[in-house]
């Protein structure tokens, strides 16, 4: 047996005979026309400059960056080379436009060296008729280069320069800043760090705090002789102050000794006036302007706010009767009191100091800080200024040795290249290489239609793909060819004794065998046209009466007229115009065959254009549900589905369907997307059937009515 892809090439080549002969005649009518070409006349000579650039051993430098210079110049390339300032420099030279100048720098060859120790790059130029200008168009690009070269470095280390002075004047200003900023910390904070560094600042914390000493103990020595004081005297020191004050003052001692004097007299009067006598009064009244003036005084002496400005006359008398020895004591006391308040104010004065000095010497570690980060600044802005001040010098000094990278190690040259002579090839060997040739491509024409062909041209091939789908294969079926009464050549199983009925039992059988409860009502589809459906289906229905089985076959093609011509039957034109009227009578519809035992057939009204409908009616469900019942096998014969969807309108109504295929017209992709599509689904596929399989004779077109397509009111049938 053939292998598949020979197969598929013998059929393309049975199918595309005349693709192919026309590809052979073309491919050896192009060789017979280079046969006759006559011989051709040789080409005229090319000319070609050849020259060579060098990269130059840097002289001696003595700057890093005359060095970086020389080295960054030899990396050379095309774009360097051929710069816009070189094209235009060289146009200018050879006195040609721009648009020229391009078009001869793309004709220029440069070669750069492959390894890094080479340091020649050699130019070709090709001109085909003046060598002259030949060797000008090399000769001006080398010295442009050359002069390029030179132009890029300096331009390079001009650049350095600068952007080195822009930095440099950056760099300036921030270190005069930084400088700025540690000069004016030092003018303010700068005394209170030399204090603390050269140990004056602790000296004088120590000092403030012996100061301190010395006055508690003066002010405890006071203290103790205000005390002593004040129990003498009974009277605090702000008394003794009242006291000595009045005691000391010649008025008070005059009106304090007129009031006595006018206390003595009343109290000799006494005796023998009384109280109410006008002396008393008089007297009585002396005594009260005394005290008032008393009084008075006494508030002139000690003020308002005094401790005695309130108190009566004889309280003042009291307090202003001080003797010299007791006047000299609270003299004493107030003027301890005085001292006592002086040291107290100034012990209070040395603390706020000894608290400032101290607050100074605890902020010395972070003005330390602050004053070593400035100092560190201006360090390292001084640092940076020194470094680029100095690549400044370098690259200043590096102008005075700086030259081109580039040197003419071999000047332009021009070559003449004569063109090869060509030779004619012998017309006969043309002739047969194009016969040879023309085969070859007609061969690989065909095989290319082959390969690009999806349909499924051997049994084999459709094997393969209903195996990778998991699809069970349920029968290969022959080509049926029988007479009917007639004369006529049918492939219906019209005789009882065909050699062909044994596939289509073997098939029902393979059917029966697929669960316990074989299906009853099966629906036979294929996805394209002429693949053999209808007649898989009548001969599957002929074969299942033949074995004694009640079969039942539904035309389900409502799209296409009935085939029952081929068993003596006919459609009424009823049933044609009212369709559901015709599948609702059951002893109409369904038909006896009168040739074949048990088989009857369900004739199909069409075509119909609105056969979806019909389809989906309760009068074909309910004809279906009693065939169940009456038959011991229903066949329904279905569109095609790829030309509508009415297979799957019927699928539910049927225990599984039966897909029919046939060599050479099914096609893989669109049988995968159907199989795949009845996954999804969940639709129940029984299997399939090959039909027209290489067990019998070979493939013939079917003159059967397999599709019938409907244009408005014509029908157009396929046989």
């Amino acid at each position: 047996m053939a292998l598949p892809i020979v197969t598929r090439f013998l059929i393309s080549l049975d199918e595309n005979k005349f693709v192919g002969f026309l590809a052979f005649i073309f491919v050896w009518g192009v060789f017979g026309i280079f046969a006759l070409q006559p011989a051709r006349t040789p080409p005229p000579p090319t000319y070609k400059a050849v020259g060579a650039l060098s990269l130059k051993t840097p002289p001696p430098v003595f700057t890093n960056t005359g060095d970086e210079v020389q080295q960054v110049g030899r990396r050379i390339n095309r774009s360097i080379l051929l710069a816009p300032r070189v094209l235009e420099k060289a146009s200018q030279q050879l006195k040609v436009r721009t648009q020229e100048i391009v078009k001869i720098a793309e004709k220029l060859v440069i070669t750069f060296p492959e390894e890094e120790e080479a340091s020649i790059i050699t130019f070709e130029y090709f001109d085909e008729e003046k060598p002259d200008f030949a060797q000008l168009v090399l000769l001006v690009f080398m010295d442009t280069m050359v002069e390029e070269s030179r132009l890029l470095n300096t331009a390079q280390l001009t650049t350095k320069i600068d952007g080195l002075n822009a930095r440099l004047k950056k760099v300036q200003g921030d270190l005069k800043k930084a400088e700025q900023a540690l000069y004016t910390y030092i003018s303010t904070d700068g005394s209170s760090l030399f204090a603390i560094q050269d140990g004056s600042l602790f000296s004088g914390i120590t000092m403030s705090q012996e100061q301190q000493r010395q006055i508690q103990l003066a002010l405890e020595d006071i203290n103790g002789q205000i005390n002593s004081l004040v129990q003498q005297l009974s009277l605090t020191p702000e008394q003794a102050f009242t006291s000595s004050a009045l005691s000391a003052d010649a008025l008070i001692a005059s009106l304090r000794t007129q009031i006595l004097d006018i206390e003595t007299q009343v109290d000799i009067l006494s005796r023998d006036l009384r109280p109410a006598h006008p002396r008393m009064v008089e007297l009585q009244q002396q005594k009260l302007s005394l005290e008032k003036l008393l009084q008075d005084r006494a508030k002139e002496v000690i003020g308002s706010d005094g401790l005695l400005a309130d108190l009566p006359a004889e309280k003042i008398r009291q307090q202003s009767n001080l003797d010299p020895a007791r006047q000299q004591l609270a003299n004493t006391l107030v003027a301890l009191k005085t001292r006592q308040e002086g040291l107290i104010q100034q012990l209070e004065s040395i603390r706020l100091q000894e608290q400032e000095l101290r607050q100074q010497y605890e902020n010395f570690p972070e003005k330390q800080v602050e004053q070593a980060r400035l100092i560190q600044q201006v360090e390292s802005q001084t640092a940076l200024y020194r470094t680029i001040l100095a690549a400044l010098v370098d690259a200043q000094a590096a102008e005075a040795e700086t030259t081109s990278s580039l040197a003419i190690a071999q000047e332009a040259v021009v070559q003449t290249i004569e063109a090869p002579k060509s030779e004619k090839i012998n017309p006969i060997i043309l002739i047969g290489s194009g016969f040879v040739v023309g085969i070859i491509a007609a061969g690989g024409v065909i095989f290319l239609l082959a390969t690009l062909d999806t349909r499924l041209h051997t049994s084999a091939e459709i094997k393969t793909l209903l195996s990778d789908q998991e699809v069970f294969l349920l029968g290969e079926l022959p080509f049926v060819s029988n007479l009917n009464p007639k004369g006529e050549e049918v492939p219906i199983l019209i005789e009882s004794d065909s050699v062909d009925l044994s596939f289509y039992e073997r098939l029902r059988s393979n059917i029966r065998r697929l669960s316990a409860e074989a299906p009853k009502i099966i629906l036979v589809c294929s996805v394209s046209n002429e693949e053999g459906k209808s007649v898989t289906a009548y001969n599957l229905a002929i074969a299942s009466a033949h074995a004694g089985k009640r079969t039942l076959l539904i035309e389900g093609d409502l799209r296409a007229p009935s085939l029952v011509n081929y068993f003596n039957l006919s459609v009424s034109k009823e049933a044609k115009i009212e369709p559901l009227r015709y599948y609702g009578d059951r002893s109409d519809c369904i038909r006896l065959v009168p040739e074949i035992e048990n088989l009857y057939i369900v004739p199909s009204p069409g075509p119909q254009k609105r056969a979806a409908a019909i389809i989906e009616s309760s009068e074909l469900k309910i004809l279906l549900e009693e065939a169940k019942r009456r038959f011991d096998l229903v066949i329904i014969d279905s569109p095609t589905l790829s030309n509508a969807n009415d297979a799957l309108l019927l699928e539910p109504l049927s225990d599984g369907i039966l897909l029919v295929t046939r060599p050479g017209f099914s096609r893989t992709n669109l049988l995968n997307e159907t199989m795949e599509q009845f996954k999804e689904a969940e639709i129940e596929l029984l299997g399939a059937v090959i039909n027209l399989s290489e067990i019998s004779t070979p493939l013939k077109k079917l003159p059967i009515i397999e599709q019938a397509t409907v244009s408005n009111e014509e029908i157009t049938i396929n046989t």
